[in-house]
């Protein structure tokens, strides 16, 4: 219930959702401007060669570290250990760090991240930025001397941190957000009937139903191929998509799939597409689900 209100409460906060949509659509518009090997570069931040989201798995090490510097300045406080306050400075230094990565993989995903999720993506990267301000001017502190104000700060910045995580587990659980959209394959192993071969024009992709799945239709010349419809990356309508060099780029976020075997050829999205065999037979299309090991 509390949850629910704190979420509504910040979807409520004026101008957010709309700055933060110009900042994530510019650095988008960019990176797609940049060329293959900016591309490139920003997919391997989004996770596309790990399978999932990268920065989920890069916010363990800061947020690690800085919880146990805030245990060990506890332990200090109580028993006014000179070793581990070190221990504490040090490890306040290394989550600053790795929030560095951490905080890059983020923004990627923030640049084309879903506009529903927008105002709490931009309110939980504030948040992000803010905590890891917050640490380095510790850190400061606790080099020159102040270490009471320094041990201060990074108790805020926990504070700040563990808020913004609780944003970050309400965008994956309640928006979907880094979650895997693409639709469960529909049919076997056995062929099936898709439409007619007339309904398929050339190098006009379609989208048609097998077993209550959504495919994705496209001839060129001799060649057929059947991918899932729906991206991965948010839910995008890939039937809608451009199609070049035997890949489709998904018309709301830019995801582009291989349409030979459904694997991502570039982000945002990290999940590949369900894969299908496809054949002409007697003036019907007719697809079947391919085996796992031969998909992308």
């Amino acid at each position: 219930m509390y949850a629910v209100k704190v979420e509504r409460a910040i979807e409520r906060i004026p101008g957010v959702a709309e700055n933060g949509a110009k900042v994530a659509h510019a650095i988008h518009n960019a990176v797609l401007r940049s060329g293959d090997p900016v591309r490139k570069a920003v997919d391997f931040l989004h996770g596309t060669w790990l399978g999932h989201p990268l920065h989920p798995v890069l916010t363990d090490i800061p947020i690690g570290a800085w919880a146990l510097a805030m245990m060990c300045d506890l332990v200090a406080a109580q028993r006014d250990s000179g070793e581990t306050e070190k221990m504490a400075d040090t490890l306040v230094a290394i989550g600053a760090v790795a929030a560095v990565p951490t905080a890059i993989a983020g923004v990627a995903d923030y640049s084309a991240i879903d506009e529903s999720a927008m105002t709490l993506a931009t309110v939980h990267g504030l948040l992000n930025s803010a905590g890891l301000v917050l640490n380095l001017l510790s850190l400061r502190d606790r080099v020159t001397g102040n270490r009471q104000r320094g041990v201060m700060l990074s108790t805020v910045a926990y504070g700040a941190l563990n808020f913004s995580a609780w944003l970050g587990g309400e965008m994956v659980y309640h928006q979907k957000v880094g979650v895997s959209h693409r639709a469960e394959p529909g049919g076997t192993a056995t062929w099936q009937r898709a439409l007619d071969s007339a309904e398929l024009s050339e190098r006009a992709p379609k989208r048609v139903e097998v077993d209550g799945a959504p495919v994705l239709l496209y001839r060129d010349g001799a060649n057929l191929y059947a991918i899932g419809a729906v991206c991965s990356h948010a839910g995008g309508p890939l039937d809608e998509g451009t199609i070049m060099n035997n890949c489709v780029e998904c018309p709301w976020h830019n995801s582009v799939f291989n349409l030979r075997d459904g694997s991502v050829v570039h982000g945002p999205a990290t999940d590949p597409e369900p894969a299908y065999d496809a054949r002409l037979r007697d003036g019907q299309i007719e697809v079947r689900l391919r085996p796992a090991g031969e998909r992308g």
